[in-house]
């Protein structure tokens, strides 16, 4: 049998992309190497953009709604910056993963869930993918496996190398202590190099985690989590064990191929992670949407349908958000104790780039706005800031 689409992976992105696809009345294929529902490493809030283009109802499996985030500086210096707005909601990825990929499979999505993708074969006429289980043939493949995406790896050349790592573990937690966490994030500079570390508010639990760029952080991610644990006074006295890692593979080249053939690639298998945020989820959900509208179009009007026109869609709507990002990034994690006192006299840019996360505002907007506050007053705000920096070290 030849499908119109094999899905390769049910994350948020492959999940979107094939319920859009079967909704469109195509015969599509998805599957994934995990058992639904799965544990998924990550910490689990979901910016605000993703509620306005997300077409499921997803608000009963939302555990925590976040109005904004206490940040500090190697654990000290308490900076709450709330908004009346919320500005994320916390989810447990294994029930949000799984309402994805039930509503593709309501939609007509056949789903095979612990099989793994092993080797993809482009033809004339076709994309023959090798799983665990079998051969299976479809006009279009979409690569949704993830930051180790066989697929971005052996036919987009997508390299792994450039990424951040992760490490996280859930914790039980509830009563009073959970109480006094709940409606905001818990967010850390300077304690991992050019990263952070959160502790994000659940139902009955808190995912606490760091991330940092692997070239930067050099194989220290559990000194420096342990580090962190250490200090937190909101892990105090917590039996913190299995933690998990996982690799973030953050955008980085506008250059970069996520198209070749009858073959693209979604979410972070096209490397579609904020750089500055970490924030891949809305990401994956938009790519899978453009990837599903632009192979309906397609597949309608050729027997051979080429995806390069994805790639094109995607570079003019989410790179130059995603190269902001980029350009932050660098500022913010070059120069986190700077940064940090910024934000401490003037909190109102957070609350600008709150509007960044629900979806008011374009990155490549607050970045502008940023660096004009900096250029407008130069050295008065530079000295400000190393003065701070030098009186707390």
């Amino acid at each position: 049998m030849l499908y119109d689409v094999i899905v390769v992976g049910l994350g948020p992105g492959g999940a979107t992309a094939a319920y859009e696809l079967a909704s469109r009345g195509f015969n599509v294929l998805a599957f994934d190497k995990e058992n639904f529902p799965r544990y998924k490493p990550c910490g689990g809030c979901l910016s605000l953009k993703v509620e306005k283009i997300l077409p499921v109802d997803f608000k009963h499996v939302v555990e925590d709604t976040a109005y904004g985030a206490v940040f500090t500086f190697k654990s000290k210096r308490p900076l709450p910056i709330l908004s009346q707005r919320p500005v994320g909601y916390n989810v447990s990825r294994s029930r949000f993963d799984n309402l994805l990929k039930e509503k593709a499979k309501e939609a007509g999505v056949c789903i095979r869930t612990g099989e793994r993708a092993l080797g993809v074969e482009e033809e004339k006429d076709c994309v023959r993918v090798k799983t665990s289980a079998g051969t299976y043939g479809a006009k279009v493949l979409i690569g949704a496996d993830g930051a180790n995406s066989i697929i971005a790896r052996e036919v987009l050349g997508l390299k792994p190398s450039r990424c951040a790592v992760a490490l996280e573990a859930e914790l039980p937690l509830n009563g009073e202590r959970l109480a006094a966490l709940k409606g905001r994030l818990l967010i850390d500079f300077g304690c991992i190099p050019h990263g952070y570390a959160w502790v994000f508010p659940k139902d009955k639990s808190i995912s606490a985690g760091i991330a940092g760029v692997s070239q930067k952080v050099k194989g220290r991610i559990k000194e420096c989590f342990r580090d962190f644990v250490s200090r937190e006074e909101a892990l105090a006295g917590l039996d913190i064990k299995n933690v998990h890692g996982w690799t973030i593979p953050y955008y980085y080249n506008a250059g970069q191929r996520i198209a070749k053939g009858r073959i693209l690639a979604v979410g972070d298998a096209a490397r579609l992670v904020d750089p500055f945020l970490g924030e891949g989820i809305y990401y994956a959900i938009r790519s899978g949407q453009i990837a599903a509208a632009i192979i309906a179009e397609r597949i309608r009007r050729d027997d051979a349908p080429d995806m390069t026109s994805y790639h094109e869609v995607v570079a003019a709507e989410l790179y130059p958000d995603l190269n902001a990002a980029a350009k932050l990034g660098r500022l913010v994690y070059n120069f986190p104790r700077l940064w940090y006192n910024m934000l401490e006299s003037e909190p109102s840019l957070m609350e600008s780039y709150y509007d960044v996360v629900r979806g008011d505002n374009r990155y490549e907007g607050f970045y502008s706005d940023l660096m004009a506050r900096i250029k407008a007053r130069p050295w008065r705000l530079l000295t400000r800031w190393l003065k701070k920096g030098v009186q707390r070290v």
